[in-house]
């Protein structure tokens, strides 16, 4: 049964990331997420919905439009693949739970503004907002004290905004998303997702540099990274701040 479930949540989650893709793709351009079928980008002809399965329509279409063979980018079964990953991560850890819909919810706000700062190097307030208010939810549900989120909205993001004052180096987007989802997580998860981001993010940055697809100087979204940190904090941040701290 439990088998069951998972993979019922793991199809939902592709479901949504089918729709994330609509958020990610239209919300830059100040187009209606709500209004307007799904079209190729290049032909503008409508997709059908039989075109439309997530994952598997990319594949059966060779990733490529019906109508004009007009390349479809692989960014859109990959966003699906990672919103059913998430969904079922967080429901294998966190059951039928309320933690399990705030869980979820995050999952896909984090895939949003992951995408889109990819994108536009912005991450947009109404996200933040929407984690703000999952965060206040949440703090109904926590077993941690209210001062270990008080202190979580501010153990990076003030840092941060030092960075930001004296150097210009962090974006205000980077600071906000550090603010309300360090009220989330609490101080020790926050600390977590940073410590995540900066050693996925210097990864990434070091090999950009030798395989010279970036050079020094170059502007690089750190939204991303912040994302698969809070991400991996909301699931396993304090399990695995408590063993790193058992350690000294």
């Amino acid at each position: 049964m439990q088998l069951y479930y998972s993979i019922l949540v793991f199809i939902l989650g592709t479901i949504f990331g089918s729709f994330l893709n609509v958020i990610i793709y239209r919300l830059p351009k100040n187009e209606s997420i709500v209004y307007g079928s799904s079209h190729c980008p290049n032909c503008q002809k409508r997709i059908k919905a039989y075109d439309l399965i997530p994952i598997i329509s990319f594949f059966i279409l060779k990733g490529k439009c019906r109508s004009c063979d007009h390349p479809i980018s692989i960014r859109y079964p990959l966003v699906e693949l990672m919103t059913g990953i998430g969904f079922y991560l967080v429901f294998n850890l966190y059951q039928f739970t309320l933690t399990t819909i705030i869980g979820i919810i995050l999952t896909m706000i984090l895939i949003c503004v992951a995408m889109i700062d990819i994108d536009t190097m912005e991450i947009y307030d109404r996200f933040h907002l929407m984690i703000f208010f999952l965060a206040f939810v949440n703090l109904f549900l926590t077993s941690l004290p209210l001062l270990d989120h008080l202190i979580g909205m501010v153990v990076i993001s003030i840092p941060f905004y030092i960075i930001a004052y004296l150097t210009g180096g962090i974006g205000g987007g980077d600071i906000k998303l550090m603010f309300v989802t360090g009220l989330l997580l609490g101080y020790k998860a926050t600390l977590v997702a940073f410590f995540i981001a900066v050693i996925i993010g210097g990864t990434v940055a070091i090999y950009l540099l030798i395989s010279k697809q970036k050079e020094r100087g170059s502007k690089l979204a750190f939204g991303p990274f912040l994302c698969i940190g809070i991400y991996f904090a909301f699931l396993y941040g304090n399990t695995i701040m408590n063993w790193y701290l058992s350690l000294l």
